[in-house]
């Protein structure tokens, strides 16, 4: 049996506010701060996003072509430390990193001016995949994901899961001011931006551009290795099968499940705010 449901949670702990950001318990104040000297190695290969975006698919993806089990490779940002609903660590995890040999691959979900000076002003020969995915669906994941997620508060309804999502009122802050605080970096030859819908449309060119840009060559089998170790449903059937917090990552993982969800009338103020925030940035999503 896990050790949260030994251990179970009568509520989740508060969240934390952070610069005018709300992070989860498990983001504590300390470990955001140390993310101001939080050094980012020559070598370090990091998955970037906003909640819900498809981080973990990425990290699949860029484990296997960088050659499969990665003992440097974490499932959770440096700005992640654990409560006691899962077996407590002696230290957080930017402290586990800092220790880890190189070459590490990690992910983060750091809005970009918290985020370490290493990623928003790359200094190092350090690459930055970042992960995007159209808001609607990600308002949704977000949604369930919450509802499953034990150190995460449970939405009242869908109506106001979905108004504070597009107030703004979230976890690691609004979802415009984070994709598009890391939207500045497009030209930075540090970084690759992918989007989640191009990875369902065309998943062999999206692994060829995602192979290309972390300098590894694939052959015919790695390819066909990676496409198949990677496709979604065998992410969904390795992650169901991983540890208790990971189990819940995966729902549907489509493109479009927001039109089961969205009233017309939340549609349109989505849209709304959608081509308000996004005008003149030259970032768009596809939405079906």
């Amino acid at each position: 049996m896990e050790y949260w449901q030994q251990h179970p949670l009568s509520e989740p702990p508060p969240y934390v506010e952070y610069q005018g950001i709300m992070f989860p318990a498990i983001v504590p104040k300390e470990s955001l701060e140390a993310m101001k000297t939080f050094e980012i190695r020559d070598d370090d290969v990091v998955i970037l996003s906003s909640l819900k975006s498809g981080t973990n698919w990425m990290l699949e993806i860029v484990s296997n072509i960088l050659g499969g089990k990665n003992e440097s490779a974490s499932p959770v940002g440096p700005e992640f430390s654990e409560l006691e609903l899962w077996p407590p660590k002696k230290q957080p995890y930017y402290i586990e990193l800092r220790e880890r040999p190189s070459p590490r691959l990690m992910i983060t979900h750091m809005p970009f001016q918290l985020a370490p000076p290493g990623l928003a002003a790359p200094s190092t020969k350090v690459k930055v995949i970042v992960i995007m995915r159209n808001p609607k669906d990600v308002c949704v994941s977000f949604y369930y994901y919450l509802q499953k997620t034990l150190h995460l508060k449970t939405p009242e309804s869908w109506e106001q899961h979905s108004k504070d999502f597009l107030d703004g009122k979230i976890i690691f802050g609004d979802y415009f001011d984070h994709v598009l605080g890391w939207w500045q970096m497009k030209d930075d030859p540090h970084f690759l931006f992918m989007k989640y819908e191009d990875l369902k449309k065309d998943f062999r060119s999206s692994v060829k551009t995602i192979a290309a840009f972390l300098d590894k060559e694939l052959t015919d089998d790695h390819l066909t290795h990676v496409l198949t170790s990677c496709s979604f449903e065998s992410m969904r059937k390795s992650l169901a099968e991983s540890d208790a917090w990971r189990k819940n990552i995966v729902r549907k993982g489509i493109v479009g499940d927001w039109k089961n969800h969205f009233s017309a009338k939340e549609s349109t103020k989505f849209d709304q705010k959608y081509r308000e925030r996004m005008a003149g940035s030259g970032l768009e999503f596809e939405f079906e």
